[in-house]
């Protein structure tokens, strides 16, 4: 029997256990996987893609207990995560509503735990691999951002598409001939706190559909070949020394045993960028230019290790005398991305370089396609204000809402993003109140960043027949 849509709106909210898999045997798994797939490589006189030189299990209670979060929590995170990330031409309408439309394929199953619902169980072939994408996305960065948050509890974290941010100052592809992509990470996770350096973590996400076959308790092929693309993905970059980043790479199985399982394993290290002062290079309330010049080929200094002498390889890399320069970028491209989550449109375009896409937000917004900061939202007796977007669930209309608290809001708008991530890291208790005492009912997620996403079902409205 079809759910109506009360019933989807309950189900988004109601938080269930997101299953987390993090073992010695996967990384076990994961290493002999590679080790495999050097070997062919060399037999073929094939140099072997590089990779983490270490795999490990995470080292929280995560792996044991799971993570408790809703759906419509994954949703935001998706939301979040795509936002600047080029999905969609419309100046933030089709990049941030795109989670939209998985509203009816997650819910909680008997045992409590993340898992699709009959019709998410039942999509067409295209819309299945699109779906494995994109929500891999959503419980990937929601498992990351967690699991950072656990690492520094009084920071706030923040999410950057990798690529968004490399722009300034890199070209993405290998040559103007060869179109392929360079390997990078695909989000980078800053955990952040005023008056502290942050610290940066790289993050890969992938997800798959593969069913579980007689043996069920292994963890399937697809999932450790995801792996190991994950960790090749994110060797791509390096700030500061080799591998002093910490690196979470993911695989996602949607029909995972007893639920959704993210199967996660780190690359461990400490990555901070370099304290910003008032007044002092970096401070990312300046306007930042594209950087020229660039050193790109042969970047990356590999130490002597296994037998192989010290050596420059290809990548990206923010070497010591640029990461004031990076975490300036860093701060600006985040805060672009929350003008565009709360429908900034030229407020976003502030923040971006030529490369990033600037113009893509200076241009004049057509009203079918564009989304406007003009709506507001009350929770808890906090204002937010931001964007809405109306759809439907079955024939009933729905709202969708995303922006942020009022007050830090006109922080991002008038540029002052230092001064936003001081008020936001006061805010934190404050809003987190705000959500707990809310009362609504309907699906309702509110972040440390000050960002919140609400859905609500419209009144049903009577139209006069001429």
């Amino acid at each position: 029997m079809a759910r109506t849509a009360r019933q989807t709106m309950n189900a988004l909210r109601r938080s269930t256990t997101l299953h987390i898999h993090s073992t010695a045997e996967l990384a076990g798994r994961v290493e002999s996987a590679g080790a495999a797939l050097d070997k062919k490589h060399r037999e073929k006189g094939q140099e072997p893609l590089r990779r983490k030189p270490v795999l490990v299990p995470i080292d929280t209670r995560a792996s044991e207990t799971g993570i408790e979060l809703a759906p419509w929590q994954v949703l935001h995170a998706l939301s979040r995560g795509y936002t600047l990330a080029g999905q969609g031409m419309a100046r933030g309408l089709a990049e941030h509503w795109l989670s939209l439309k998985f509203c009816e394929a997650l819910d909680g199953n008997r045992a409590g735990a993340m898992d699709l619902t009959d019709k998410g169980r039942t999509p067409e072939r295209w819309y299945k691999s699109m779906q494995a994408r994109e929500l891999a996305v959503g419980f990937g960065l929601a498992a990351a951002e967690q699991l950072v948050q656990e690492r520094y509890p009084d920071h706030s974290v923040s999410v950057v598409e990798a690529s968004t941010v490399l722009r300034a100052g890199w070209p993405l592809a290998v040559s103007q001939r060869n179109k392929t992509g360079r390997p990078r990470p695909d989000y980078l996770i800053e955990a952040w706190k005023p008056g502290e350096p942050s610290k940066i973590t790289f993050v890969a996400c992938r997800g798959n559909h593969q069913k579980a076959g007689k043996r069920s308790g292994r963890t399937r092929s697809t999932t450790i070949q995801q792996l190991i693309k994950g960790s090749e993905l994110t060797e791509g970059m390096q700030i500061g020394p080799w591998n002093s980043v910490p690196c979470l790479v993911l695989s996602t199985e949607i029909l995972g045993q007893g639920g959704v399982v993210v199967n996660v394993l780190q690359s461990p290290g400490e990555a901070a960028l370099p304290l910003r002062l008032p007044n002092a290079p970096g401070n990312a309330d300046e306007e930042i230019p594209d950087k020229s010049g660039v050193p790109y080929p042969n970047a990356i200094h590999m130490p002597a290790r296994a037998g192989r002498r010290a050596r420059n390889v290809d990548g990206f890399q923010i070497g010591t005398g640029d990461l004031a320069w990076f975490g300036q970028l860093l701060a600006r491209t985040g805060a672009a991305g929350l003008s565009a989550f709360s429908g900034g449109g030229r407020n976003t375009a502030q923040y971006l370089t030529a490369r990033q896409g600037r113009e893509h937000y200076e241009a004049p917004a057509a009203a079918a396609t564009s989304s406007t900061d003009d709506a507001e939202f009350h929770v808890g007796g906090v204002r937010f204000v931001g964007t809405d977007h109306v759809f439907r669930i079955d024939s009933v209309r729905v709202e969708a809402f995303s922006g942020m608290a009022d007050s830090l809001y006109e922080l991002i708008r008038k540029g002052s993003v230092e001064e936003y991530r001081e008020e936001a890291s006061r805010f934190r208790a404050t809003l987190r109140g705000a959500a707990e005492s809310a009362g609504w009912n309907g699906p309702l997620s509110v972040r440390p960043d000050g960002t919140l996403m609400a859905l609500s079902i419209l009144p049903v409205r009577k139209r006069r027949v001429p």
